[in-house]
C-alpha cells in the first residue's frame, strides 16, 4: 500500500499531521483549555483515516472500485466520508439512483454537499428532460438563474401554464441570461408571451445598463413602429448632441420622453449646464412622468456637482424634497468641502435625512464647519459634538479625540462565550468538515462548508465560531463570523495578530510601522491568504501580479513567481516592500501611500495636482473622488490605531507630517 504513495503525498500527510499536533498550541486566554490538543491515539487514528481517504479518492477517480471499497471501509467516522459519497453519486449522476440520492440528501440536509449534489442532479434531469423528477427535487433556495429557468420550463412541460406569467420578469432584465434559459424563452415566445411593450422594456433596461449589444439584439423582436423609436434611441446614445434638435423630439409620447431623458443624461456628461438648459426647455413643452423627471434631474445634479457647479445643483434641490437623495447631497457637500465653503456645507447637511445627519461622518463635518465659521457656541456646539464622537471607535471618533487632545476610545468587549456553546459549535459536522478541508488546503470546499454551517447560527454561536476559527489560524472566517453576528466590539477576533512574526520581520526590514502593515492586510483581504480579486490582485496584501514582479525586480528577488503571492510570508514581505516604496514616494505620509496602494500612484498624483495647497488633510480624505478609496484610507488609518491597541503600543492617529499634506 505504501508504494501507492508518491513523495508529494507523503509530504502532504506530514504537513497535515504537524498541523494537527500544533494547531491548538497557541491558544491563549481563559478559553485555552477548550482548545487543548487532541489525544495522541486520536491523532494517530486521524492520520490513518486521511491516508485511506486519499487512496479511496484516487481509486474512485480511476474507477478502481475494489480498491476504493477496501479503503472506504477503513475510514470509520472520518469527517470527509460524505465527500466520497458525493463524488460517487456525482460520478454516476445519470444513473438516477434516487433511493441513494435521497438517502444522501437526508443524511446531509442543509449542507454544502447537499446543495452541490442537488444542483448536479437538477442539471442532469433537465438534460434528460425528466421534468416531473426535476419538479420534485427543485427547491427555491438554489439561487441559480439557470436552475430557475429550468424550473419554469419543467412546470410548463408538466402542464403548469401559470409559469408562463413569471418568465417576462426574467427576460426584461437589462443583461444577458444564461444559455440554459434559451429553451424557456423560446417556448414562452411561441406561447405569445413576448409583447411589443415587453420587448421595449428590455431594450430600455439594456440601454440604461449600458448593454448596447443586447439592446440591438432586442430590436429584432419589435414592431416596425418601435424599431423606429429604437433607432432614434440608439442614435442619441451615440450622438448626445442631437438633443439640441428640439423639433426632432416634439412628439408627445412615453417613448419619445424616454429618448429625451436619456439624451439629456448623456449630454450632461459633456456639458451639464447646457444639458440643464435644454432639459428645462423640454420640460416646458412636455409633461414627463415623475420617475423619468426625477431620475434625470438627479443625474443632472450629480454632473453639475462633479463639474463644480454646486450653486446650480443646490438650486435644483432647494425646493424639491424628491431630489434630496442622500448620495446626491453628499456629493454636493464634498464639493463644498473641497472649495472650503463651510456655510454651504452646513446648509447642505441640513438637507440630509435626520438619520444621515446623525451619522458620525456628518456630525463631524457640521462641527468642523462651525469651527471654521466661528459658530461653535450653540447648544449643539462643535465641542459637544467632538466629545460625543470621541467616545466611538471610528475614523471620525479618532479625529475628534485628536482635536480634544484625548485618548482614543477602543470599546473592546470580548465575547462572552460559554464552554458549552464552544463545544456545540466544535461538534457541528459542517464545522468539523470545514476544519479538515482547510487543513488539507481545499479552501473552496472549506469556505463552502463554513458558510453553510454559520449562515443560520444565532449570535452566541457565531461568537463561538469566530473564536474557534481564530484559534485554528483561519483568521478570515473568524472575522466574518463576528461581522455576521454584529459582534463589533470583540477586537481579539475582528483584528487578530495574524502572522505576527512575519509582520514584525517585514517591519524591521523596511521603515514601516507594524501597525500600518497589519492595517493594510486587514483592509485588503481580512487575512484571507488565498484571496483573489476580480481585478487579479492576490494574497493577504492583494498585490497585482505586475506590481509584484516590478517590486521583486527592484528588490533583487530572482526567484519570484506569481504563485508565491498566495504564500503569506512572501506576500507580506513583498507587499511591505511595495508599501515602503509608496511611503518613500510620499515622504512618509500614510494617507497618500494608502490611497496610492488602493487606487494607484498615477491617480493619487492627479488628485494631488488638482488640490489647492491649503486644503486640510481631513478635507482631502473626505473629497477623494473614489468612494472605495475614501473608505479604504479611513479604515486603514483607524485600523492602525486599533492594532496599536492590540499590540500594546502607543499610537498617533495622524502625524504632524500628515496634518500638513505635502501637496
Amino acid at each position: 500500500m505504501t508504494q501507492l504513495l508518491n513523495k508529494d503525498l507523503h509530504r502532504l500527510f506530514y504537513v497535515l499531521v504537524l498541523l494537527n499536533v500544533t494547531q491548538w498550541s497557541n491558544a491563549q486566554g481563559p478559553d485555552a483549555k477548550w482548545f487543548a490538543p487532541q489525544p495522541k491515539d486520536t491523532r494517530r487514528e486521524l492520520t490513518e483515516q486521511r491516508y485511506h481517504y486519499e487512496l479511496a479518492k484516487s481509486a474512485l477517480s480511476k474507477n478502481k472500485l475494489e480498491e476504493y471499497q477496501k479503503n472506504y471501509a477503513k475510514l470509520g467516522d472520518y469527517p470527509l466520508v460524505p465527500y466520497l459519497d458525493y463524488m460517487q453519486l456525482k460520478k454516476n449522476i445519470y444513473d438516477f439512483e434516487f433511493s441513494k440520492i435521497d438517502t444522501f440528501f437526508t443524511a446531509n440536509e442543509g449542507s454544502y454537499l447537499e446543495y452541490r449534489l442537488r444542483s448536479h442532479l437538477l442539471h442532469a434531469l433537465a438534460k434528460r428532460r425528466k421534468w416531473r423528477d426535476f419538479n420534485s427535487y427543485y427547491t427555491p433556495n438554489m439561487r441559480q438563474q439557470s436552475l430557475l429557468c429550468m424550473s419554469l420550463y419543467a412546470r410548463i412541460a408538466t402542464g403548469d401554464n401559470q409559469a408562463y406569467s413569471e418568465v417576462s420578469d426574467i427576460w426584461i432584465q437589462g443583461k444577458s441570461q444564461p444559455k440554459d434559459c434559451d429553451p424557456l424563452f423560446k417556448k414562452w415566445r411561441k406561447h405569445g408571451g413576448l409583447t411589443d411593450d415587453i420587448a421595449w422594456t428590455r431594450f430600455d433596461n439594456a440601454i440604461q445598463n449600458k448593454k448596447i449589444s443586447l439592446a440591438r439584439y432586442v430590436v429584432r423582436f419589435m414592431s416596425e413602429k418601435n424599431k423606429a423609436y429604437a433607432k432614434e434611441y440608439l442614435g442619441i446614445h451615440a450622438y448626445p448632441a442631437r438633443i439640441k434638435q428640439q423639433r426632432r423630439f416634439s412628439e408627445q409620447s412615453l417613448k419619445t420622453q424616454q429618448i429625451i431623458a436619456h439624451g439629456i443624461r448623456r449630454f450632461a456628461r459633456i456639458d451639464p449646464l447646457k444639458a440643464l438648459e435644454y432639459w428645462e426647455r423640454y420640460e416646458a413643452q412636455q409633461l414627463f412622468p415623475s420617475d423619468i423627471s426625477t431620475k434625470t434631474k438627479v443625474y443632472l445634479i450629480k454632473r453639475l456637482a462633479f463639474k463644480g457647479f454646486v450653486q446650480e445643483a443646490e438650486t435644483l434641490i432647494a425646493n424639491s424634497q424628491e431630489l434630496r437623495q442622500q448620495d446626491v447631497i453628499e456629493q454636493l457637500i464634498r464639493e463644498s468641502l473641497r472649495t472650503q465653503e463651510y456655510a454651504k456645507v452646513i446648509r447642505l447637511i441640513d438637507y440630509l435625512s435626520p438619520k444621515a445627519q446623525a451619522s458620525n461622518r456628518w456630525r463631524y463635518w457640521r462641527a468642523r464647519a462651525q469651527d471654521e465659521l466661528g459658530a461653535g457656541n450653540s447648544d449643539n456646539s462643535s465641542t459637544s459634538i467632538y466629545q460625543e464622537l470621541s467616545q466611538t471607535r471610528s475614523f471620525y471618533g479618532f479625529l475628534s479625540a485628536d482635536l480634544l487632545n484625548r485618548d482614543y476610545t477602543l470599546e473592546h468587549k470580548p465575547s462572552a462565550v460559554l464552554p458549552s456553546t464552544l463545544l456545540v459549535v466544535r461538534k457541528n459536522p459542517a464545522i468539523i468538515r470545514a476544519k479538515e478541508l482547510w487543513l488539507k488546503g481545499s479552501f473552496r470546499e472549506a469556505q463552502g462548508e463554513w458558510h453553510f454551517a454559520t449562515k443560520n447560527m444565532p449570535p452566541v454561536e457565531l461568537a463561538a465560531a469566530g473564536h474557534i476559527a481564530r484559534h485554528w489560524g483561519w483568521y478570515n472566517q473568524g472575522i466574518h463570523a463576528m461581522i455576521r453576528g454584529n459582534l463589533w466590539d470583540d477586537l481579539d477576533v475582528r483584528f487578530p495578530l495574524a502572522y505576527r512574526e512575519t509582520v514584525e520581520k517585514a517591519a524591521s526590514n523596511t521603515d514601516i510601522e507594524n501597525t500600518f502593515i497589519y492595517a493594510i492586510a486587514r483592509q485588503e483581504s481580512a487575512f484571507s491568504e488565498k484571496a483573489r480579486s476580480s481585478a487579479g490582485a492576490m494574497g493577504l496584501m492583494q498585490l497585482m501580479p505586475a506590481t509584484a514582479r516590478q517590486t521583486a525586480k527592484k528588490g533583487g528577488i530572482k526567484k519570484h513567481r506569481d504563485s508565491l503571492l498566495l504564500d503569506p510570508e512572501y506576500n507580506i514581505s513583498l507587499g511591505s516592500r511595495y508599501l515602503d516604496e509608496l511611503l518613500e514616494k510620499y515622504k512618509g505620509n500614510r494617507i497618500l501611500a494608502a490611497a496610492a496602494y488602493n487606487a494607484g500612484p498615477h491617480r493619487v498624483n492627479g488628485w494631488i495636482k488638482d488640490t489647492p495647497a491649503d486644503v486640510p488633510f481631513d478635507v482631502w480624505i473626505e473629497t477623494i473622488p473614489f468612494k472605495e478609496t475614501r473608505g479604504y484610507v479611513q479604515n486603514v488609518l483607524a485600523f492602525s490605531v486599533i492594532y496599536a491597541y492590540r499590540l500594546g503600543q502607543p499610537s498617533t492617529f495622524i502625524t504632524d507630517n500628515e496634518i500638513n499634506l505635502p501637496l
